[in-house]
């Protein structure tokens, strides 16, 4: 843990982003130093032997300044059992930095069973105000997703996440929640108490500890939600906000989309025939399983499988 704390400094700098966080790294291993001893460096030396740019050498040197608020934070984390994951280790999932480039998080961190990360999964995504029928597609199609061995991926807001959250957990799959805030802000649903198992559910932010909601972060939330995962499945989306984008950033992100096709839409659902029409997403119908009409997921669990 003891590095930690020196890139949770410089990720809370101003103007320090993914890509300058890269750049850091790549210089540091160019020349064998690590970063304790970026820390050790003086602005002139860090200008001569790394050959940075004086915004990011003045970004170090506020990180520096940090460092006792940062040491507090990462006490926090480990008394929490919060792990810290970066940009550059192993276990970081290779899928965010082929997908999102230098907009990747370069931090995130996890609660629960991280083994989850780099296992294939779906995103199940909806609208918080979600409708009857919308309730019963996201709870079967993530038990049909589970019942495949492929983890459900989605939000951790009521309705639709919590829904597809609880499907997975009591048909005895894997599932990820993804934050829109900072852990400090995390309080588990009543709709989970009697399911949620750490073994079988990994929590991930992108954001600091105390970083609080804003709409900002849950478009970015749906972003990670969707480059997580290899197949993204819209039961409901609203003509505008947080979901529709979030189906956008799948096909952006090149992820096979797939969207609920009503023959009458709800309201909650007024943006799904648009994915479909102007974004490609691949229609969801219904098919007939033991008397209950349940989305056929077929294709979308195929492209899972065989997929890259």
């Amino acid at each position: 843990m003891k590095h930690y704390k020196y890139w949770l400094a410089l990720e809370q700098s101003r103007g320090m982003g993914p890509a300058h966080l890269k750049e850091i790294y790549d210089s540091l291993s160019g020349l064998g130093l690590s970063i304790i001893d970026l820390f050790s460096l003086t602005p002139a030396e860090i200008k001569n032997e790394l050959a940075l740019k004086e915004p990011v050498i003045e970004a170090i040197a506020h990180a520096a300044k940090k460092l006792p608020m940062i040491e507090e934070e990462c006490c926090t984390l480990l008394e929490s059992g919060i792990e810290m994951l970066l940009f550059f280790e192993e276990q970081y999932p290779f899928r965010l930095a082929r997908l999102m480039k230098s907009s990747m998080p370069p931090i995130l961190y996890l609660y629960g069973n991280r083994e989850i990360l780099n296992t294939r999964g779906a995103a199940v995504l909806g609208d918080s105000n979600v409708s009857g029928k919308g309730e019963v597609i996201t709870y079967l199609a993530a038990k049909e997703l589970v019942r495949h061995r492929i983890a459900v991926i989605s939000g951790f807001a009521r309705g639709a996440d919590l829904i597809a959250h609880r499907a997975a957990l009591e048909n005895g799959g894997d599932t990820i929640a993804v934050l829109p805030y900072g852990f400090a802000h995390l309080k588990v649903p009543g709709i989970l108490h009697d399911v949620f198992n750490p073994q079988n559910m990994l929590l991930v932010s992108q954001f600091s500890y105390g970083r609080e909601y804003t709409q900002f972060n849950a478009m970015q939330r749906n972003k990670l939600a969707c480059a997580l995962s290899h197949a993204a499945f819209i039961v409901e989306a609203p003509t505008e906000g947080g979901i529709f984008e979030a189906g956008k950033s799948a096909r952006n992100l090149a992820i096979p989309l797939y969207v609920t096709e009503y023959s009458s839409y709800p309201e909650s659902a007024a943006g799904n025939a648009a994915l479909i029409r102007d974004f490609g997403a691949l229609p969801v119908r219904g098919r007939m399983i033991n008397n209950t009409l349940s989305p056929n997921l077929d294709r979308l669990i195929a492209d899972i499988k065989f997929g890259p």
